[in-house]
């Protein structure tokens, strides 16, 4: 389903990067990742394996990215089917302007944490 309405689930993953406090990230990650989920970032042609990993790599984008340009991260589609969601986002500019596009494929476990996510940047 594709609407103007996240869930709450949709709602965690975006706080899991765009928390300002480090310590609520890092809990936040622990809460909606499985602890052995794994992250495929296609622009730098890396995995990373485990909640540790992914926060630090997940603070290290925070921290140069959103606290220090001041980009924001907005949702332009988001569809669910089954245990996966794709969630196309823009990187915004303070100015409002779109810097950057990309698309997450999230699959989550039987509980519904994240399992594994797909991260594709540089989508039109």
């Amino acid at each position: 389903m594709n609407t103007d309405v996240l869930t709450a689930f949709q709602n965690d993953y975006l706080t899991t990067w765009t928390e300002p406090d480090p310590e609520q990230r890092r809990r936040n990650i622990e809460r909606v990742w499985v602890p052995d989920g794994r992250l495929a970032v296609s622009s730098l042609g890396i995995t990373i394996e485990g909640v540790g990993d992914i926060n630090a790599h997940v603070s290290r984008v925070h921290d140069d990215l959103i606290a220090g340009k001041g980009l924001t991260f907005t949702y332009d589609q988001h569809i669910e089917s089954d245990d996966s969601l794709l969630l196309r986002w823009s990187m915004l500019a303070p100015s409002g302007d779109v810097v950057g596009r990309g698309v997450d494929v999230v699959f989550r476990s039987p509980d519904g944490r994240v399992q594994t996510v797909y991260m594709f940047m540089g989508v039109s």
